[in-house]
């Protein structure tokens, strides 16, 4: 419900920025360098809730327990190519997940579990505002989420006999911003972006143009 309410919500910004941009159509002024390059880091929140850190259900159920838990967040790396308002490209993202897992009678953690996911989200943006060292816009991307899922045991024989195959598995995975700002110049700029998708809640980073 919450994740619905801030979709809503962002949707509702979203369509405010873009008829203030209809309005203001005079205060925007063309990129003259067309590529860009992005290097990102996100909260990964969103993405860390469907592995390893959202599996509450399934705890409740089997009786296992999980602690040690991290998420290191989703390091980024996207192109852009600019046509007038419209940007076009593509996002790479990477981010692990591990928890310790004691299975149901177990009082200590026996397991490892590992999860890596590479994101390949093709992207698309419109440029609501750009005057001066300012440029607002939002995004939305779609593609996919490579998933590799693994497990070790904890000591030399812990948990060895529970131990699940690694397997990879191939999701749709989606991110829209609809709420961006990027504040730089022609060359070099920095970023920050408000959205939810996969890659999580807030999205900064540094935007290189040439």
């Amino acid at each position: 419900m919450k994740a619905k309410i801030i979709t809503l919500s962002l949707g509702i910004l979203a369509s405010i920025n873009i008829l203030s941009a209809q309005e203001t159509s005079r205060n925007f002024t063309p990129s003259e360098n067309r590529h860009e390059i992005r290097l990102s880091m996100s909260d990964g929140l969103t993405l860390s809730s469907s592995n390893i850190l959202g599996t509450g259900i399934s705890d409740a159920i089997l009786g296992t327990k999980r602690s040690k838990q991290k998420n290191t967040g989703v390091f980024g790396l996207g192109y852009r190519y600019s046509i007038k308002r419209f940007r076009v490209g593509a996002d790479l993202g990477f981010a692990r997940m591990t928890a310790e897992t004691a299975l149901n009678g177990e009082e200590k953690a026996s397991i490892k579990e590992n999860d890596l996911n590479f994101l390949v989200l093709p992207a698309g943006e419109y440029t609501y505002f750009r005057r001066g060292l300012v440029e607002l816009y939002g995004s939305a991307a779609a593609g996919v989420n490579i998933s590799r899922h693994s497990e070790s045991p904890i000591g030399k024989t812990a948990g060895k006999n529970e131990l699940a195959k690694p397997y990879t598995s191939v999701n749709f995975a989606y991110q829209v911003n609809p709420i961006a700002i990027r504040v730089g110049n022609d060359r070099i700029g920095g970023f920050v972006e408000a959205g939810l998708g996969h890659k999580g809640f807030v999205t900064a980073g540094l935007s290189l143009k040439f």
